[in-house]
């Protein structure tokens, strides 16, 4: 399975978690009027800044391919 037509240059991950996770998820997803996929890149985005603003993370870029 290829997924090379996407209309997007974003990174694709792939994660796993419980099933009723999930379902929660994408109700919280509907109720906030985004997708899924928003809503979990919203979340990740969220954790990212967290983890920079207490020195956990380094705030310079890694990716290799810019």
């Amino acid at each position: 399975m290829q997924f090379n037509d996407v209309a997007t240059n974003k990174a694709r991950l792939v994660a796993y978690c419980e099933p009723e996770i999930k379902e929660k998820l994408e109700r919280l997803a509907e109720s906030r009027l985004r997708s899924l996929s928003n809503l979990i890149e919203s979340v990740l985005v969220e954790e990212v800044a967290k983890a920079e603003a207490n020195g956990e993370l380094s705030s310079e870029s890694t990716d290799k391919n810019k």
